[in-house]
């Protein structure tokens, strides 16, 4: 018996699928791994496009190997492949950790050994070609662009007596949703998703992941981080800047200035043969150094809690992780670099740059300016 590798999902919201056959399909279908190349099996209604633009070796449609599989009683997607699987002698299969469990259970009952894989399915994943920089670059260049929407727009609002923020064109009082969709509306227009854009003032920005939905506050921390996927590529850029409209405290500044030089250190080094942790622990010791200590502040986590940095590519999360978790860094992995800082009584600052690991270095792909207020 031979064994064979299968995924079954969407290639929409299943990164490793998208990685297998590189095509954009809704809905989910059948991918399967003989001998080192990968097969197809698709529905009527998507076979004739796979075979023009997927990167599948084989596709098959799908239609005779369900006829297949109904003359055995088994049924759906799983069956399909079950049926496919049998007519090349395999019974032992590999799945991914996301396998559906339902699929999993029926090839089971039917008679083939599976197994999920416990670390990565496609491990050469972590690590990118040329073509997938590329994508990565044309990414964070449309991020790099918003953020400056974004920033452009909070430099045209005027100031009210109360504090907040005046549209330029209504008058109205401005929200986070306003500066969000001067983001937006722009990614969008380049063929970019904007995911939960985060525009977060005052007390919700000491929340990292709080995508802010109150008002816009002069002299309050204005945490702003984007990350869309370009929907041509399925790849995701990512980035953070934090600004003040107006002026910054002094309390505000050292903040921002601790974050900043915590960034620089982890800037510098970052680069291939590196262990991750030892990169956020250095950065830790700096706060520390400078007196914002990771500690529970009136019942609310404060100081700096998340990782530094992780993986992006086909997910916007993905290997490998810069953080206390000991992941070796490797040329050609891209990797963000984001330290914070986030207390409920100050609010929050965080700064992120995406930069591509190098032997000796890092390539930062982000390439904008850090500064904290606007006039």
């Amino acid at each position: 018996m031979r064994n064979a590798r299968l995924i079954i999902a969407d290639s929409e919201h299943d990164a490793d699928m998208l990685y297998a056959g590189h095509l954009f399909v809704p809905d989910p279908f059948i991918a399967v791994e003989l001998g080192g190349q990968w097969h197809g099996l698709f529905s009527p209604l998507e076979v004739d496009r796979a075979a023009k633009v997927s990167s599948f070796a084989s596709v098959h449609l799908d239609s005779p190997w369900r006829n297949a599989a109904e003359a055995r009683g088994w049924t759906g997607l799983a069956g399909c492949a079950g049926a496919f699987l049998a007519s090349h002698d395999i019974q032992s299969i590999s799945v991914p950790p996301s396998f559906p469990l339902l699929h999993a259970d029926q090839l089971r009952s039917w008679g083939f050994d599976l197994a999920t894989s416990v670390d990565a399915f496609f491990p050469q994943r972590a690590v990118k070609t040329t073509t997938e920089i590329k994508h990565l670059v044309r990414a964070e260049r449309l991020t790099r662009q918003s953020m400056q929407q974004g920033e452009q727009y909070l430099g045209r609002c005027g100031i009210g007596s109360d504090g907040i923020l005046r549209d330029p064109e209504s008058g109205k009082k401005v929200k986070s949703d306003d500066v969000r969709r001067a983001i937006e509306i722009f990614l969008i227009g380049k063929g970019a998703m904007p995911a939960h854009t985060i525009v977060a003032c005052g007390r919700e920005a000491s929340d990292p992941h709080n995508t802010g939905s109150g008002y816009i506050r002069a002299g309050e921390l204005i945490i702003i981080d984007i990350f869309p996927r370009v929907l041509a590529t399925g790849y995701w850029g990512d980035m953070t800047r934090t600004y003040v409209k107006g002026k910054a405290t002094a309390v505000q500044k050292n903040m921002y200035n601790a974050v900043r030089a915590g960034q620089d250190i982890g800037l510098s080094m970052i680069a291939a043969c590196v262990d991750g942790a030892h990169i956020h622990a250095a950065i830790t010791a700096h706060f520390d150094a400078q007196g914002f200590k990771t500690r529970m502040v009136r019942g609310k986590q404060g100081g700096f809690f998340h990782g530094t940095g992780h993986g992006v590519g086909l997910e916007i999360h993905e290997a490998p992780r810069i953080s206390t978790r000991g992941d070796i860094l490797r040329a050609g992995q891209v990797v963000t670099c984001e330290p914070g800082l986030y207390y409920p009584h100050l609010g929050g600052v965080r700064l992120e740059d995406m930069v591509v690991v190098r032997d000796g270095g890092c390539d930062n792909l982000t390439k904008y300016k850090r500064h904290l207020e606007i006039e």
